[in-house]
């Protein structure tokens, strides 16, 4: 039972950038969601110890990033300059998400709301945290990108195979006997 459970998350060589890819957005976005929660006034301000708000703070942005990047995952990972404009935009709706996810998580009545203005305000006000979720996001996009380049190289290589390898020996030696 616990070998077909680990099949089912076996990454293979050329599936193992896109795995990083999404883990680096993850913790990406909880990197964000702590240096906006530090940068707030006096009720709400984050203190940089080891305390249950704080890694609360960071699972939030961690759970925030990761349910953003599966509602819009189709917008990473495409090839080319349309690939990279779609890349910008799917950044901006996972930096949207994620907080709408994370302050909804941190803080249940005024974050839903307010988590948005905040992100907004945050990478205006300080353009190097922008900066660094752009250069992240874009950076991921990259590794996810592999896949793709993969799975266009799969569809137009020649297999070199018969057809009839695909059945099972028994269904080869009643379907093709020899004579």
């Amino acid at each position: 039972m616990f070998t077909r459970f680990a099949e089912k998350f076996y990454l293979t060589r050329d599936r193992r950038p896109y795995a990083l890819g999404c883990a680096a957005i993850v913790v990406l976005t909880s990197l964000v969601t702590v240096l906006i929660m530090i940068g707030l006034d006096t009720p709400y301000t984050l203190q940089v110890t080891a305390s249950s708000f704080t890694y609360w703070v960071i699972c939030a942005g961690a759970l925030g990033g990761a349910i953003a990047l599966y509602l819009s995952r189709g917008w990473m990972g495409a090839l080319g300059a349309l690939g990279f404009a779609r890349a910008v935009v799917g950044s901006l709706a996972i930096a949207v998400i994620a907080s709408i996810v994370a302050g909804t998580l941190i803080e249940p009545a005024g974050g839903t709301v307010y988590a948005p203005l905040l992100m907004v305000s945050t990478f205006l006000a300080r353009p190097w945290i922008a900066a660094i979720w752009f250069a992240g996001v874009l950076g991921a996009h990259y590794l996810m990108s592999s896949v793709q380049d993969d799975e266009e190289y799969a569809d137009t290589r020649p297999t070199g195979r018969l057809a009839t390898e695909e059945l099972s020996a028994l269904s080869r030696a009643n379907l093709y006997r020899r004579n």
